[in-house]
């Protein structure tokens, strides 16, 4: 019988190869509906896509403690998107079922900038999505190493000064301290890691 860890990798190798593919079929549609090279698409596109996942990662509440995001494993990574693409959904769908009264002119408006939003969404999971889990996998390293790690820094500032605590264990943040150890953000971190990424290569070719 099977190991956990051997079916595990197997589901993971299968998410793997599922986001090899959908690369594959966004090369060819890009080709032929665009006459464009999707990679270098998503290489010029990559800097706004990076800051856009930023912006939307720190307007979006609790999106940074999907820390599937920015996992290495495929598995995970592809599990987190759907989250981050359904919920929404699922939010709009709660407040259309539970309005008070109808208004007809928030409906008139509001459906086709939902339905266009779903699109979006849709769209981020097909196109986005499957290329940029290879871009994370290695500009979310140090959010990876970050969320790994014990180690904690607490800073404050004192008349224009900045005081720092440094701890090795996850203690209490101290009063008037600020926990600055670059966790609390890991999938804004990794969005910067990559607009950076995409101007540095810019700059290069």
């Amino acid at each position: 019988m099977p190991s956990a860890e051997s079916i595990d990798l197997k589901r993971s190798l299968l998410w793997l190869l599922a986001l090899l593919v959908l690369c594959g079929i966004n090369y060819a549609l890009f080709r032929t509906l665009f006459a464009l090279d999707y990679f270098d698409w998503y290489r010029h596109a990559g800097p706004v896509i990076g800051l856009a996942t930023a912006v939307f990662s720190a307007a979006w509440g609790g999106m940074d403690k999907n820390t599937g995001l920015i996992s290495a494993d495929p598995r995970h990574y592809c599990g987190a998107c759907l989250q981050v693409a359904g919920l929404p959904m699922l939010a709009f769908g709660g407040h259309l079922r539970h309005q008070p009264r109808v208004r007809l002119l928030d409906y008139l408006f509001g459906l086709p900038l939902i339905v266009a939003f779903a699109l979006g969404g849709i769209a981020w999971l097909l196109l986005v999505a499957p290329l940029q889990y290879f871009v994370f996998l290695i500009c979310g390293a140090p959010s990876r190493l970050a969320l790994r790690s014990a180690y904690r820094v607490n800073a404050r500032m004192e008349d224009s000064k900045l005081v720092y605590l440094q701890q090795e264990e996850p203690e209490k943040v101290p009063a008037s301290f600020w926990d600055a150890s670059l966790r609390d953000k890991p999938v804004v971190l990794a969005g910067m890691f990559s607009t950076l990424l995409w101007l540095l290569l810019d700059c290069l070719h």
